[in-house]
């Protein structure tokens, strides 16, 4: 009887101290997606120990309740360049996520990502809730409207996952150690902006990642001298795929009570968006070519890890 009621309790209300019993549960969630599957997630994981649990309290409290989410990774030196397919994943879901508590978000993106962000917000978001920023020196006239849209909008908080940042020479760089400044929008300027901040990523170039300290990244991840993000975030999600990342930020939200995200723990909710993704020419981030999988990984490794995640958070 005591786990029926404890299942149908509602979610805590700001200023609340009961949520910080879903804090064990949420620990376990975010052990779980920092699984690492080679570029030391685990590691870097516990300079971010407790940071999934306080960026998810901020929307079960109410104290966030509009966000930008911000993603895309452009590769440029594929056969057929594209965004990859992890971060729009994991960046949909937590839009879905915040709208289906009675939030509202916007995914963000820049022009180079733009067909397969279009293709993952299929379905689940409207076209309006779309940002696309330009390419070339129409950026600032951009950022100035969505300056304006958040003043507007109440927009409270910005989510960046799986999004490149400038590192310690002040250009955005690949797994590789490439300079890809010549295909970025500078998006990580939202993070100036006076909102709050979260990021989510898995290989320390990403905005967030500046939330560790450099020395980590440099030690632990290949390149790391080279590519470690400059930018933090007030908290920070690592994960060992950031799709995975953005499902344990949307997994604590229903383990903290908010049962409205239910359908977004089912793996056929996933296979949609990522088909969707794949048919807008999103590429496996590692494989580098056009095929309906993430980092390199089997769909078995991704689907197990998001399933395992969503059976901890029931």
């Amino acid at each position: 009887m005591a786990s029926a009621i404890q299942a149908t309790k509602a979610p805590a209300r700001k200023g609340s101290l009961a949520c910080y019993r879903w804090y064990p549960k949420v620990s376990r969630i975010q052990a779980k997606a920092a699984q690492d599957v080679g570029r030391g997630s685990e590691t870097l994981m516990t300079f971010a120990r407790g940071d999934l649990f306080k960026a998810a309290r901020r929307f079960v409290s109410g104290e966030s309740r509009k966000a930008l989410v911000v993603t895309g990774f452009y590769i440029p030196k594929a056969e057929h360049p594209a965004a990859e397919s992890d971060g729009p994943v994991g960046a949909t879901e937590i839009c879905a996520a915040i709208r289906d508590i009675g939030g509202d978000a916007w995914l963000v993106s820049d022009a180079w990502c733009e067909p397969v962000i279009r293709g993952a917000a299929k379905d689940v978001l409207p076209q309006d809730h779309v940002l696309i920023a330009p390419k070339g020196d129409s950026f600032d006239a951009w950022l100035d409207g969505t300056k304006t849209l958040i003043a507007e909008q109440h927009i409270d908080t910005v989510i960046f996952i799986e999004r490149v940042g400038p590192a310690s020479d002040g250009y955005p760089r690949n797994m590789r150690g490439i300079n890809i400044l010549e295909w970025t929008a500078p998006l990580s300027r939202l993070a100036s902006l006076g909102l709050h901040t979260i990021g989510i990523g898995d290989g320390g170039n990403e905005i967030g990642m500046g939330h560790i300290e450099s020395y980590a990244i440099e030690d632990i991840v290949d390149h790391g001298d080279e590519i470690a993000c400059t930018v933090p975030t007030q908290e920070l999600i690592v994960a060992g795929c950031s799709n995975w990342g953005g499902h344990a930020f949307v997994c604590s939200l229903y383990a903290m009570g908010h049962r409205e995200v239910a359908g977004l723990l089912d793996e056929q909710w996933h296979r949609g968006v990522l088909a969707n993704i794949t048919a807008a020419g999103g590429l496996d981030g590692v494989k580098l070519v056009n095929i309906p999988t993430v980092d390199g990984l089997s769909e078995r490794q991704y689907y197990s890890q998001i399933n395992a995640l969503s059976q901890l958070a029931r």
